[in-house]
């Protein structure tokens, strides 16, 4: 009798970190049915000659939750292997809905802030968090392990004072008693955005609430095995935040998102980790979210931000055209670059790494565009100039309408962001489905295991793909994330020397339609609970993925 999927002549590399060895895969039903040499055939087979045939990844952080409904075969993240993620992250998410008209406005405002534009409650088919659980089963092409958001809980019990003040005690009672049917309904944990957290979620419901609150719904996760997810990782270093406090009330694993380097705090990377481990040594699991990229951030003439604060460029900077007669003076140019290097006035950015950063992403007049994706220190070589002249002759040449980027805004330090990678307290995420502008990192897969494995000598391949699949599933609890008889058959079959993600290549304007369906190089195929629903660059029509904590996880203890 055929198995209904057989991946033959691949290198097995089954996601503990052990060496890969030559063998087929063989799949019944959703299920690895045997995984060994010349094994029988299959209804459907794969050849993986040349290919690594691994567990599929695991994204750790993400926003998807109304993502999912727009692009429901899991693009852009299944194209590059991933076939579980996390949704509900940092207490924001598209359920449950508020009944009343503005408590709901101003979820989805804050969603249209924190992840982008594209959310639109017309078109939520559910009310409940379990509804909402009910809608993605059988819709989604990849698993979602979903956490239970605080702010809408908020909204939905409170109504316009969740964003006002405390809760009393029987708002409370009714926060957990909605938290817990959640839980019971597949959530794999509490999610919120604490008071201090990132600016972008000042204001929010979760704010107004407790450390007190906080804590009570985050242990109610932690009755049922699962985490607690916050955001704000870094104010884990800060005592007057009162993070530090917070993290002694609750008894779940905890996951802080993001676990990142900003400018002029780098010391924070090797800080964080030392915290992590002390942290462990007194029984508290604390995990932080690493994106593997060095963070961009574009910007023209009307968000200089490297200028801002400047006392001179405040001078000069309106209008426009006396601006332009400003620049050309080089002395208010090197009066510029001193107030930059001395940090006069009030600097919008409080660390520099250098003329390398600041690249030319797009020029405007036909005669310049030979120095697109060229920095200003590449241009002052070319043209014998100091960088600082090169950037501003090069602007003023494009009459100031070039659009430029600056690489590092974050993470900026390659030698600390390779090992808050490769720690295990690092979990990989991509934060895919905000902040679409700005965040391309869904390829973050193909990262690690080319740019951080290949070039950077970081990782081992089959270390590689632990950091990726096993790793993250022992941390997540999911019952994923190895390749072994029995297991659920999620898998991805990939070159490992042609895998390689796109962004680093080609920085996308915005994620759009176009960005979300293109497909890396060196992936072959994606298996999903035994369902293949990626195969040579198509999606295919095809919704295998499980929703629940009960089909995702393995049981609490």
């Amino acid at each position: 009798m055929a198995f209904d999927l057989v991946v033959r002549n691949g290198v097995v590399i089954d996601g503990t970190g052990s060496p890969g060895f030559e063998a087929d895969v063989a799949v019944e039903g959703e299920r690895i049915s045997a995984i060994g040499k010349h094994l029988g055939p299959g209804k459907k087979e794969i050849d993986a000659g040349g290919k690594v045939i691994a567990p599929g990844f695991i994204d750790s952080h993400t926003h998807m939750d109304y993502f999912l409904v727009l692009y429901p075969h899991g693009n852009p993240v299944v194209n590059f292997g991933v076939t579980t993620i996390v949704i509900g992250d940092c207490g924001a998410s598209c359920a449950p809905v508020p009944s009343e008209s503005e408590p709901l406005q101003v979820l989805v405002s804050y969603l249209r802030r924190v992840l982008d534009k594209y959310i639109d409650a017309k078109d939520w088919k559910w009310q409940t968090f379990p509804e909402y659980l009910a809608y993605l089963r059988g819709r989604v092409g990849i698993n979602v392990a979903a956490l239970m958001p605080h702010s809408p809980v908020r909204l939905t019990v409170m109504g316009e004072a969740a964003y006002q003040r405390e809760a009393d005690p029987e708002e409370m009672a009714a926060m957990k008693k909605m938290v817990r049917e959640g839980l019971e309904a597949g959530a794999i944990g509490f999610s919120t955005s604490p008071r201090g957290g990132p600016a972008v979620h000042a204001g929010t419901p979760s704010t107004f609430a407790t450390q007190q609150e906080i804590a009570e719904l985050a242990n109610l996760a932690a009755e049922y095995g699962g985490c607690f997810q916050f955001n704000g990782f870094g104010n884990l270093l800060k005592p007057e935040s009162g993070f530090p406090g917070l993290v002694e009330k609750v008894r779940a694993r905890m996951i802080g998102n993001e676990f990142r380097l900003r400018p002029g705090e780098k010391d924070d990377g090797p800080r964080g980790l030392a915290y992590m481990e002390e942290a462990k040594n007194k029984g508290k699991d604390i995990y932080g979210v690493v994106i593997p990229y060095e963070h961009v951030r574009r910007f023209g003439v009307e968000d200089c931000f490297f200028l801002e604060g400047l006392p001179t460029w405040e001078a000069i900077r309106q209008p426009a055209d006396g601006l332009r007669r400003q620049l050309a003076d080089r002395a208010v140019r090197r009066k510029l670059e001193q107030e930059r290097i001395q940090g006069a006035g009030k600097p919008g950015l409080p660390e520099w790494l250098g003329w390398e950063r600041v690249v030319f992403e797009r020029m405007e007049r036909a005669d310049r565009k030979s120095l697109q994706g060229k920095s200003a220190a590449e241009i002052g070589r070319l043209t014998s100039k100091s960088p600082a002249d090169a950037f501003f002759d090069t602007w003023l040449e494009d009459d100031l309408r070039s659009r430029c980027l600056y690489r590092g805004f974050a993470n900026g330090h390659p030698d600390l962001l390779a090992r808050m990678i490769k720690s295990e307290h690092g979990l990989i995420g991509t934060d895919v489905g905000a902040h679409l502008d700005r965040f391309f990192w869904h390829g973050a897969p193909a990262r690690v295991l080319g740019y951080w494995r290949r070039e950077k000598k970081l990782f081992t391949l089959e270390e590689a793909v632990w950091k990726l699949t096993g790793f993250p599933a022992s941390k997540l609890m999911l019952n994923r994330g190895l390749l072994k008889a029995g297991y659920p058959a999620d898998m991805t079959v990939f070159d490992p020397d042609k895998f390689d993600d796109l962004v680093s290549k080609e920085l996308p304007e915005k994620v759009d339609a176009s960005e979300v369906n293109r497909h890396p190089p060196g992936m072959q195929a994606v298996v999903v609970n035994g369902k293949v629903v990626v195969e040579e660059g198509e999606s295919g029509d095809i919704f295998p993925g499980k929703v629940t904590r009960q089909e995702l996880c393995v049981p609490a203890l």
